[in-house]
């Protein structure tokens, strides 16, 4: 008797789709769990540092918004050095129906949605709707602040870079901390930095983001200084002394000028908001 595989058994031809997508999700949990992970030991606690971070920009913004900005510098700093919870849905991407042949010709069976290998990819299909109107990657600093936003989603942990990447692809580039608790607006900028592994020093304290400012703003008629720094109603204060002789018309069309400069957007990972403040030479 010939030992050649049954037509039905898995491995031919003959499988069913159900057999062939079980066999497929076998082997893919066989992966995870082989894969070495870093927050195997992870109970979902929120980082001592990452704490004392967001208590010092809370006390920071009693005082005022320039000194809460100076205080995110801090907190952004913190959670590079951690790790951040990101949300994923139970079923978080939609699975393609399975058409039956033969005796159920023509009957689709909708199959349960699967997930990616990527958690922060996952949670983008939960990026939530800031108040202004723009999109933000949801991430956590515990699973205890990710249940007080929703329950009915898990909690992952996973490196800052990665999640910080998602946003860039997937989202306004921004995060929203703790939505639901905190509902901390990490600035583009920041999350744009983290994204690409680096620490982030914020405009008013970046001497080459200045200098191209500058560079770009000095040359502009009516212009005779500029300078900056931490915004009161913006991330940068740019301070521009304007050449008043010329009368108010005159300053009116430097500022505009200004302003036309400041709108590059190519600016826009370097510098999230920015205020003009025109002062008299």
């Amino acid at each position: 008797m010939s030992e050649a595989t049954a037509p039905n058994e898995p491995g031919t031809h003959g499988s069913s789709p159900q057999v062939v997508a079980a066999l497929a999700a076998r082997a893919k949990m066989e992966r995870l769990l082989a894969a070495p992970t870093p927050f195997a030991d992870d109970d979902g606690s929120a980082d001592a540092h990452v704490l004392a971070a967001l208590e010092a920009h809370r006390a920071a913004a009693a005082q005022g918004p320039a000194q809460a900005r100076a205080a995110m510098v801090e907190v952004v700093a913190a959670l590079r050095a951690s790790r951040v919870i990101v949300p994923v849905a139970a079923h978080s991407m939609p699975a393609p129906r399975v058409v039956h042949l033969g005796r159920d010709a023509g009957t689709e069976i909708p199959q349960h949605s699967v997930h990616t290998n990527d958690a922060s990819q996952d949670a983008a299909a939960l990026a939530v709707t800031l108040p202004d109107g723009h999109k933000a990657l949801p991430v956590f600093t515990s699973a205890a602040a990710m249940r007080t936003w929703r329950t009915n989603v898990r909690p992952v942990p996973v490196v800052p870079q990665r999640a910080a990447q998602v946003a860039c692809a997937t989202t306004d580039r921004l995060w929203v901390l703790d939505p639901g608790s905190q509902d901390l607006r990490v600035p583009r900028p920041a999350v744009v930095a983290l994204a690409g592994g680096r620490a982030w020093v914020p405009s008013w304290e970046n001497p080459p983001v200045q200098e191209e400012i500058r560079t770009r703003l000095e040359p502009l008629e009516g212009v005779t200084a500029v300078a900056f720094a931490a915004g009161e109603s913006a991330e940068l204060r740019v301070l521009i002394r304007i050449d008043a002789a010329g009368g108010r018309s005159a300053v009116a069309a430097t500022l505009e000028a200004c302003q036309h400069v400041m709108a590059n957007p190519a600016w826009g990972e370097l510098i999230d908001t920015v205020e003009l403040c025109p002062l008299p030479a």
